[in-house]
């Protein structure tokens, strides 16, 4: 019953700090962050982040972002998806060379130093697509280019993200093994990929026709 009461209290939140920050010409987003921070332990104290509100939360995000993908338009996706991927190039290495610089600067190991700028480097993706929503701007140019490059921002973090784990895991080990642990983390991320792919390409669509008939 508490979970319920809290579950409660933070749509009644939510919904009216987002509506009111439409009222005031921002993206409703920007309220609901505010009401995250103001009803946490930060502030009120109200709401404490446990396993159950996590989930919730896990599955709202994910909801979030198949709502992005059903609205965005794949064709303009494709028609801008150069500049995208330039964006998210440099989306990657700003932050990383210059949070890596910083931490260098506070006296971090290297490695240590690269690992927390490659952190830094990940993108909010289900935020950029809630403001797009809201300014009704997912299917422009600048809008298919801003999600674009938040999806491949995401992807090539991951990516460094899996590999540094990969590399701070094995710091130490012989260069060998490292090495190997390298190769199977790649080989990882592609087989990932190319299943993804082939599971939107032949999966996907039949299912819809299944779903479709029932």
């Amino acid at each position: 019953m508490v979970f319920i009461g809290t579950l409660c209290l933070l749509l009644f939140l939510t919904t009216f700090a987002g509506h009111l920050s439409n009222r005031l010409g921002t993206p409703s987003v920007i309220g609901q962050i505010l009401v995250g921070v103001v009803a946490g332990p930060a502030i009120l104290n109200w709401i404490h982040l446990d396993l159950l509100l996590n989930t919730f939360s896990g599955i709202g995000v994910i909801i979030l972002r198949f709502i992005g993908g059903l609205e965005s338009n794949l064709a303009l996706l494709r028609k801008y998806l150069q500049p995208a991927v330039i964006v998210a190039i440099i989306g990657v290495i700003f932050p990383v060379v210059m949070i890596g610089a910083a931490s260098l600067a506070f006296s971090f190991e290297p490695l240590e130093a690269t690992f927390i700028g490659v952190v830094f480097s990940a993108t909010a993706a289900s935020i950029s697509v809630e403001v797009l929503r809201d300014y009704h701007s997912l299917n422009t140019k600048e809008g298919a280019t801003i999600l674009g490059a938040a999806v491949a921002d995401d992807i090539i973090g991951v990516i460094l993200l899996s590999i540094m784990i990969s590399i701070m895991g094995t710091h130490g080990v012989r260069t060998g093994q490292s090495a190997d642990n390298l190769i199977f983390v790649f080989v990882e991320q592609i087989g990932f990929f190319g299943i993804t792919y082939l599971m939107v390409k032949w999966i996907v669509p039949y299912l819809m026709q299944i779903g479709e008939r029932l």
